[in-house]
């Protein structure tokens, strides 16, 4: 009975133990868990973190492309201008160095109602609807100051129209497209194009 006493006692004790070693084995087993449950929702909290900058990188990169595009449709309006409008307007003497000013500070619009109306003539003689001269008069107020363009080539012709393609909607795309075929065909003569 003495045995049985003691075998009782270590079995209690072995019970004892081994629901002691079960619970920290399931604490433990929890603890993992939820170690790796916070990894794992850390790795998907960094994951969206990641893809949303991801695309706000990629929404960064198409609007600084969209603005470069935008200021090459700018430089070229006001090559356009300084080249073949206001050489026309002279021509017909309607340009004054005031109006010649104001056409460059304003970015293709005088103020002067006849004046603008002129510029609308012949910026349509050259193949462009008003239509299209007022988008794209648009854009180019829409852009900051420009750098001046003292010569064009037909490369970059072709990325200016590769980007409106790529970037613009279809009515501006329209209207870049008659900006640039008025570029090679009527600035050529005034202006330096290179091949």
């Amino acid at each position: 009975m003495a045995q049985n006493l003691s075998s009782s006692t270590h079995n209690g004790a072995n019970k004892s133990s081994k629901t002691k070693q079960s619970l920290q084995n399931n604490h433990k087993s929890t603890d993992h868990e939820t170690i790796i449950n916070s990894i794992t929702g850390y790795e998907n909290d960094l994951g969206d973190r990641l893809e949303l900058l991801e695309r706000e990188a990629c929404v960064q990169a198409q609007q600084i492309e969209l603005n470069e595009c935008l200021e090459c449709v700018a430089q070229l309006v006001d090559l356009l201008k300084r080249t073949v409008i206001t050489s026309e307007l002279q021509n017909q003497n309607d340009l004054h160095n005031d109006t010649r000013h104001h056409l460059q500070q304003h970015k293709g619009i005088t103020g002067n109602r006849l004046i603008d109306d002129k510029v609308e003539k012949i910026v349509i003689n050259k193949g462009l609807t008003k239509e299209q001269w007022n988008c794209l008069l648009y854009m180019a107020l829409s852009t900051d100051e420009t750098i001046e363009l003292t010569k064009v080539s037909k490369k970059h012709l072709q990325k200016v129209r590769d980007k409106a393609l790529r970037l613009l909607d279809a009515d501006e795309q329209s209207a870049v497209f008659a900006l640039i075929n008025a570029t090679e065909k009527y600035v050529l003569k005034n202006h330096s194009i290179e091949k």
